[in-house]
């Protein structure tokens, strides 16, 4: 069998990347990480896959990795509220509140509808709580 004929469909990496996040999410960083790898590999094209690794840098501390791997994902897809809002939180990690402010309500005024949007506001939220503290 030629594997170059095998194609991936989108259930297919949905799943993967499911299963990559369960991994993350029981604190197997190491192998999400090569779950997200490969379906990078993938779908170069993807901003999904670079915020997924995105996501553990921050699990591991490494805000840094995660602001550029944020930056890496919106060079590929710059409207991608996604991508968009992980990058706002990485800023708010990184207290750079203004920053983070600013991104947010760009992307609540610009996809109020977004699942994402609700994200976006309860960061903004947790951002007003940590101001008062």
């Amino acid at each position: 069998m030629n594997f170059s004929q095998v194609k991936t469909i989108d259930e297919e990496l949905r799943v993967m990347l499911e299963s990559g996040l369960v991994l993350r999410e029981a604190g197997r960083l190491d192998e999400a990480e090569k779950i997200f790898l490969g379906v990078r590999e993938l779908v170069p094209k993807s901003d999904v896959p670079i915020v997924s690794l995105s996501s553990l840098a921050v699990r591991r501390g490494d805000f840094d990795e995660a602001l550029r791997l944020c930056e890496e994902a919106l060079a590929i897809d710059p409207t991608s509220i996604f991508a968009r809002v992980h990058h706002a939180e990485v800023l708010l990690y990184q207290r750079r509140r203004e920053e983070a402010e600013i991104e947010l309500h760009e992307i609540i005024k610009v996809a109020p509808e977004s699942p994402h949007t609700r994200t976006a506001q309860a960061l903004l939220d947790a951002a007003q709580l940590m101001e008062q503290n």
